[in-house]
């Protein structure tokens, strides 16, 4: 094979192979005699199938395909030997020019370890936010405390309804050329004056009592989850089943007690506490991202276009996979956002980039440092995966599996990365500074 290296740049090799002829016509027959046994054809024996009648049945396109796949890494591997190459990650090889009785054309980018020079890594210096805790957020996390111990109790008489009731709604579809078909029947509960349903139910519903039945005219919003009924115009039957008032418990020394606090001064305390637990977390989470950050500012890393390119594209492939759980697609997720796909791919590359960079940051300083994870560490990250009794069985069990699908690894390295940014943070000239608000 002829290979031609083009350094493309300081962290991936562009190469060009020029295959035999010899080398390709053995692709294509070894392609054709796996194929050949894969089908079946009356008359022949599995495997002794004639190339014409086969081309005939399937066309030529099958065999260039299983060629393809017998070729790339039959060519990789030789770039790797005779160039003496230890790839980063695997490459992206592509066809320039494949047909019989002539030589082949393979193009390859192949990424290599990227040069890292890392600046200084100890003794960072970061602000510390000083950490207060509000009145405000004290009394509203009090009001969803509040929120979860809300009681709906009957009405005592048969009143009309009032803003804010809850009604137990039975509702039916009527189809406008089918009045008294049968439709499916729904059970919800709707809290009058919101915005669950249209306001035109608001407007019918509002004082009615316990056993009317009314039909309801409204059109569907664009963005209704059923598709098939957005933006038309619909009628629902509907029926008051029940009518309950929302009562909220008084934020007192007997709500206080309901939570096994002793009193409401007991109960606000614990919840400040928490908050603060909380935001001090947060800003230790801060702190650390911005370490990293200062270090990479210091540093030197070139990451493969290639490895940049694959990230791009894994980032595209997971919105995709989101919107369509939420039944939309990309152009209209765009239009919602106001913006285009290239500043869309620009905001991912940038993620992409300052990942791969933090990954690599964080392995050259573990190395350094000497920074490894113990069977020990391993093992009481793989028990909080498991539960009940015989964890030791467990976790020997699951360690087995994981090891198996290859994942064992990427826990490891999760631990160790943990144990870098630590150490980065424990390093780190914290000082305090500004307001939390």
């Amino acid at each position: 094979m002829q290979i031609k290296v083009n350094k493309k740049e300081k962290s991936q090799l562009d190469i060009e192979v020029e295959v035999p002829v010899e080398t390709v016509e053995k692709v294509f027959l070894r392609a054709f005699k796996k194929l050949a046994y894969q089908v079946e054809v009356p008359g022949f024996r599995r495997g002794k199938i004639p190339r014409k009648i086969f081309e005939q049945r399937y066309g030529k396109e099958p065999i260039k395909e299983e060629a393809i796949k017998e070729l790339y890494p039959l060519v990789y591997k030789k770039v790797l030997e005779q160039e003496k190459i230890n790839p980063f990650s695997y490459p992206r090889m592509e066809v320039i020019k494949l047909s019989e009785g002539e030589p082949a054309l393979i193009k390859l980018e192949i990424p290599l370890k990227p040069e890292i020079k890392i600046g200084q890594y100890k003794k960072i210096k970061v602000k510390r936010k000083k950490i207060e805790v509000s009145e405000k957020e004290v009394t509203q996390q009090l009001e969803r405390l509040q929120k979860n111990y809300v009681e709906y109790p009957p009405l005592l008489e048969n009143r009309p309804t009032q803003k804010g009731d809850w009604l137990a709604l039975q509702m039916r579809l009527v189809l406008p050329d089918k009045p008294f078909a049968k439709t499916k029947e729904e059970n919800i509960w709707y809290k009058l004056g919101s915005d669950q349903l249209p306001p035109s139910f608001h407007r019918e519903l509002l004082g009615a009592k316990i056993g009317d039945e009314k039909i309801i005219e409204t059109t569907l919003p664009p963005d209704h989850p059923r598709k098939d009924l957005a933006r038309k115009k619909l009628s629902f039957n509907v029926k008051v089943k029940d009518i309950r008032k929302e009562k909220m418990p008084l934020l007192n020394d007997d709500f206080a007690k309901k939570l096994n606090f002793k009193d409401m001064k007991s109960l606000k305390e614990k919840i400040k506490e928490e908050i603060r637990k909380i935001k001090e977390k947060e800003e230790e989470e801060r702190i650390k991202t911005r370490i990293i950050e200062k270090i990479l500012e210091n540093s030197d890393i070139e990451i493969p276009s290639l490895l940049i390119q694959r990230g791009i594209e894994d980032e595209m492939d997971k919105l995709k996979e989101q919107l369509k759980k939420r039944e939309l697609d990309l152009p209209s997720y765009l239009k919602q956002q106001n913006m285009d796909e290239e500043k869309l791919r620009k905001l991912f590359k940038d993620k992409v980039e300052m990942e791969l960079k933090t990954l690599l940051l964080l392995d050259e300083i573990a190395k350094k440092e000497k920074i490894d994870v113990t069977e020990e560490e391993v093992d009481k990250r793989l028990e909080m995966m498991v539960e009940g009794e015989n964890k030791k069985e467990k976790i020997k069990r699951l360690k087995e599996e994981l090891a198996k699908k290859n994942n064992l690894n990427s826990i490891i390295y999760r631990i160790r990365n943990e144990k870098v940014i630590d150490f980065l943070y424990q390093q780190a000239d914290i000082s305090g500074g500004i307001l939390l608000t």
